[in-house]
């Protein structure tokens, strides 16, 4: 691999580290905290997303500490962790933004519907995501080590 594809993916690594930290790690784990430590409010069905949302965000982000390692097996285990975390997320939110359309959510500051909110702050977990399996895959099928 030439020196600037090794700095290319040191870059992307760098991207996708900072990247998690921000949606999966953050949003996607704060929001699915907040649901839970609200739960006297929201019910059993809201709190189970919640926990859920938690968990998607813990699979994306070991998939994300699997790719930055860039061995061969653990590229594989990180397109793995990445994908189901991710299909997790978006199903959640699905049900998470039709329960607050149904229930007439909105922000009492903004009058905005809340669903929202959570559009915004969980679907940019894509980005990273694409990251993580484009990095795996290159590592994966890379005849030599990348960065």
């Amino acid at each position: 691999m030439s020196e600037k594809s090794k700095k290319t993916f040191i870059f992307l690594k760098t991207l996708l580290a900072v990247l998690t930290l921000i949606y999966p790690l953050f949003n996607v784990i704060m929001t699915g905290t907040g649901l839970v430590y609200n739960h006297e409010n929201y019910g059993r069905k809201i709190t189970l997303i919640g926990i859920f949302l938690i968990v998607s965000g813990l699979l994306m982000t070991v998939g994300t500490l699997l790719c930055i390692s860039g061995k061969k097996f653990s590229n594989m285990l990180s397109a793995v962790f990445s994908a189901s975390g991710f299909m997790l997320c978006m199903a959640l939110l699905n049900r998470l933004i039709a329960h607050a359309d149904r229930n007439g959510w909105t922000d009492k500051f903004k009058l905005t519907p809340v669903s929202d909110m959570y559009r915004i702050r969980i679907i940019p977990v894509a980005v990273p995501f694409a990251l993580t399996l484009f990095i795996s895959l290159v590592q994966y099928f890379s005849a030599d080590k990348t960065a």
